[in-house]
């Protein structure tokens, strides 16, 4: 989805030189290629990126319930993203995209952006 609009994309899982590495090895090869970041690992993450004193952007795919990480749900989370990035890089920033699930049972996708390391 990112390479039809033109972004130069890869998997972690599916890049050797990143296979089963530390969450830090795959964020410091992010950063030092000025690449933006997607993983639904938000905990390990965003301390590793608050490490760094500046990144290119991190998004966070997250969801309410198991049943919202379903690829479906993922895709349309990622094309939140990518909208939310073409309007906005998130140089030094951090998006948070959440799919949840209304009490009629429909699904919402919030988006919350913050700066990461946090600046003071």
């Amino acid at each position: 989805m990112a390479g039809e609009r033109g972004y130069h994309a890869l998997a972690a899982n599916r890049t050797w030189s990143l296979r089963k590495r530390s969450d830090y090895r795959i964020a410091k090869y992010a950063i030092d290629r000025d690449l933006i970041l997607v993983t639904n690992d938000f905990f390990d993450l965003a301390s590793v990126y608050e490490q760094f004193e500046f990144h290119p952007g991190l998004v966070f795919l997250t969801a309410a319930t198991s049943k919202l990480r379903d690829l479906v749900y993922l895709k349309s989370m990622f094309a939140v993203a990518l909208d939310a990035i073409e309007e906005e890089e998130p140089i030094q920033q951090a998006i948070y995209i959440r799919a949840r699930r209304g009490p009629d049972r429909s699904v919402s996708i919030d988006i919350d952006r913050y700066y990461l390391p946090h600046l003071k």
